[in-house]
C-alpha cells in the first residue's frame, strides 16, 4: 500500500509540474492576448445535498486556473457517504489546491480537467456516547468539468472527480478506529473518494483590467 501512494504521489506531482510548465510556456506566448480574470464559485449540489458549504477562488488565464478551495458540511446519507450505523460525520474542513486546464487551449469555457490536493479533516461522533474523535488526511486526485457561461460574467459547472488518499483517515493499514465504545470502519474512506454522481457550481468571473 505504501508503494502504491507513492507511486500515486509521483504521478501526480509529475503531471502537475508538467501542467505547470506548460502553463509558464503558454503565458510567455499569450500574455500580451489573454487577460487574467478573478472568480468565485459556490458549491450547489453539496449545499442542496448536505446543507454545508463550499466555495472555489482564484485567478485564470486563458485556458489555465489556478484556484484554492475551502469545504465545510456533515456527512450525507450512507448509501453516499460510507458512514456505519450508530455513528455521525462532519466535514469539519477540506483545504484544496486546485490547476485546471480547458480542452480548447484558449479560453476558461468548455470542458477542462482539474488536478487536486485536499488537506481533509473529519470528525466522527458515537451516537450512544456523543464521544467524538478527528481524523485526518491528504489526498490527490482529478476532476473532469465543463463551463458554461449564461450570462457575461456569470457560468454553471457541472463536475465529476476522484481523489486517492496518501495518507487515510484510518491510518497507514486502515484499521478500524475506537470511537467510543464501538469501532468506526468507513469503507469508502480507505483508498480512493468519489463523486461520480455530477455536482454542480456557479460561478462568477471578472477580467483584472
Amino acid at each position: 500500500m505504501k508503494t502504491m501512494k507513492i507511486k500515486v504521489l509521483t504521478i501526480f506531482l509529475g503531471l502537475y509540474t508538467f501542467a505547470i510548465g506548460q502553463t509558464s510556456d503558454s503565458l510567455n506566448i499569450s500574455s500580451e492576448k489573454q487577460s487574467w480574470k478573478v472568480f468565485s464559485e459556490i458549491d450547489l449540489g453539496l449545499i442542496a445535498f448536505t446543507g454545508g458549504f463550499a466555495n472555489y477562488f482564484g485567478v485564470r488565464n486563458g485556458p489555465h486556473g489556478f484556484e484554492l478551495g475551502y469545504q465545510h458540511f456533515p456527512a450525507p446519507s450512507t448509501l453516499f457517504s460510507g458512514v456505519p450505523e450508530g455513528f455521525d460525520l462532519t466535514v469539519e474542513h477540506i483545504y484544496s489546491i486546485h490547476y485546471s486546464y480547458f480542452w480548447n487551449g484558449k479560453t476558461d469555457k468548455g470542458l477542462y480537467t482539474r488536478f487536486m490536493y485536499h488537506n481533509k479533516m473529519q470528525i466522527v461522533t458515537e451516537q450512544n456516547t456523543n464521544t467524538s474523535k478527528k481524523l485526518y488526511s491528504d489526498c490527490v486526485g482529478a476532476e473532469l468539468g465543463y463551463i458554461w457561461y449564461f450570462s457575461k460574467n456569470f457560468y454553471l459547472t457541472p463536475r465529476v472527480g476522484a481523489l486517492y488518499y496518501i495518507n487515510s483517515p484510518q491510518g497507514k493499514e486502515n484499521n478500524p478506529v475506537l470511537v467510543g465504545s464501538s469501532y468506526y470502519d468507513n469503507k469508502r474512506h480507505k483508498t480512493w473518494d468519489t463523486y461520480f454522481i455530477p455536482t454542480i457550481s456557479v460561478g462568477y468571473s471578472i477580467p483584472i483590467k
